[in-house]
């Protein structure tokens, strides 16, 4: 026996009852029927017996009765037609992915239909939502792939034209060490950047989990510092940690250390020899302020929204002669975000930057 025709002839016997109408209504219909003509007819036997009618009389009330019966049965059969039938037109445009769709005389009067409609009506917005999200991801995922080969592709061309240039026996030894240092620079710089690239993927993908814990402030900070000490005392820039009261958040310490020391290297990197970096902690009642302010070249107040953009590096001459991937800063505001925090820039006094990072002092983990 063939299994796969009976289950075509199946299908196509229900989708032909189903063009027909909601098959199992009807069903509810016929049976409504039955039992209020039964209860009716019942009704009015006893009321015979009991107490001996006129017969004409008593049938036309009872055919009276029957009908009004009928007709009332088949107005809520109707009724609930339509309520049905709205919800269908819901779910087909759904299916077709028209997320906003509104059946105007869904939300009309207060019942069934019209809080179902009205449900259906969220449950769209959700899916219309959840739709614009995965197509700005999947755009997204095609920009940060763009980017990645973008900042890949210079390292890896420098490196291949120094070790090129080493194969020219015509080179000194002096400039075959010289090509040979500039190798080992463009591939510590692409390692670098690899493992930068890598923790911010595995950051937007959700890989990391930041383990918040209550820690000491303090000791944070001094793990971020440590993390540019020797890039700092190489340009003889004078770090400072300003003194403040004690504090425990709970935060990620490991993560969170990153991301002030992100913002450290940056002071260091855009901050001429000789400079001062301050560190300021301003405790309020909710929140917890942390302060980077150095001397350096400053940023355009035009750009401050844009510096914590993903791969975004700024314009001046200065700022791309520097070497860098442009996610740093990014990386700081994910990083602060997840933890209920929030970074910004704003001018300091003597021309450099402030960057203010902001830690909540009561976090739900």
């Amino acid at each position: 026996m063939d299994t796969r025709h009976t289950d075509e002839q199946y299908i196509s016997s229900h989708l032909r009852a189903r063009e027909r109408g909601y098959i199992w209504l009807e069903r509810e219909l016929k049976r409504m029927l039955l039992v209020s003509t039964a209860v009716v007819t019942v009704f009015f036997a006893v009321l015979f017996f009991a107490l001996k009618p006129d017969l004409a009389a008593w049938a036309v009330s009872l055919f009276s009765a029957l009908a009004l019966d009928a007709a009332w049965v088949y107005v809520n059969y109707r009724r609930e037609y339509r309520n049905y039938q709205a919800i269908y037109r819901y779910l087909e445009e759904f299916e077709t992915g028209n997320y906003a769709y509104r059946g105007r005389e869904d939300f009309a009067g207060t019942g069934i239909r019209a809080q179902l409609a009205e449900q259906l009506a969220r449950m769209g917005e959700a899916f219309g939502g959840l739709k614009e999200k995965l197509v700005e991801e999947k755009e997204n995922t095609k920009g940060l792939v763009t980017d990645i080969s973008h900042q890949l592709k210079t390292p890896v061309a420098a490196g291949e034209l120094s070790y090129e240039l080493l194969q020219d026996a015509s080179l000194d030894e002096k400039e075959r060490k010289e090509f040979l240092k500039r190798g080992r620079g463009e591939l510590r710089r692409l390692s670098q950047l690899v493992e930068t690239l890598s923790n911010l993927s595995r950051l937007e993908a959700d890989m990391i989990r930041l383990a918040p814990k209550e820690a000491d402030l303090k000791e944070t900070l001094i793990r971020a510092v440590n993390g540019v000490y020797m890039k700092a005392e190489k340009k003889e820039i004078e770090i400072e940690l300003m003194d403040f009261d004690a504090v425990r958040l709970v935060h990620d310490v490991r993560w969170t250390a990153e991301a002030v020391s992100n913002v450290l290297d940056n002071a260091v990197k855009y901050s001429p020899g000789g400079t001062k970096i301050m560190i300021r902690v301003n405790i309020l009642v909710s929140y917890v302020f942390i302060e980077v302010e150095d001397e350096g070249i400053g940023i355009p107040k035009s750009e401050y929204a844009d510096i914590f953009k993903r791969f975004y590096r700024g314009r001046g001459a200065a700022v791309l002669w520097e070497e860098g991937a442009g996610v740093g800063l990014y990386l700081v505001r994910k990083i602060l975000e997840e933890q209920g925090g929030s970074v910004r820039a704003i001018k300091a006094p003597g021309g450099g930057t402030i960057m203010q990072m902001m830690l909540p002092k009561k976090y739900e983990v």
